[in-house]
């Protein structure tokens, strides 16, 4: 079932009703998923803020799959940028020289 998420009180709730389902409780899921109690807590009660690795790192413990919708232009934008190449070369930067005083 897909569900919109716009606020981090909608992915806290998620994430506490997907670890209910698994008859986990909060310090148990910490533990197994590898964060602390209190970033669970914050999460599961929406605290804005919150590292996104972290984040991911918990829904995809709890078998939460996230993704996004947005335009063709920037899915074929994005494919491109997921496709292996070359690496870029970085243009050097310019460094003022030191004038003397």
């Amino acid at each position: 079932m897909k569900i919109l998420i716009n606020t981090p009180q909608e992915i806290g709730r998620l994430v506490r009703a997907a670890r209910k389902v698994e008859h986990l409780r909060q310090d148990d899921a910490a533990g197994a998923i590898g964060v602390s109690n209190v970033f669970l807590w914050q999460m599961e009660k929406g605290a804005p803020g919150l590292r996104l690795d972290k984040l991911l790192q918990v829904c995809r413990a709890l078998g939460i799959q996230l993704s996004a919708e947005v335009s063709d232009e920037a899915a074929a934008r994005y494919q491109a940028l997921m496709q292996p190449g070359p690496p870029r070369k970085r243009k050097k930067r310019e460094t003022p020289s030191a004038t003397p005083t």
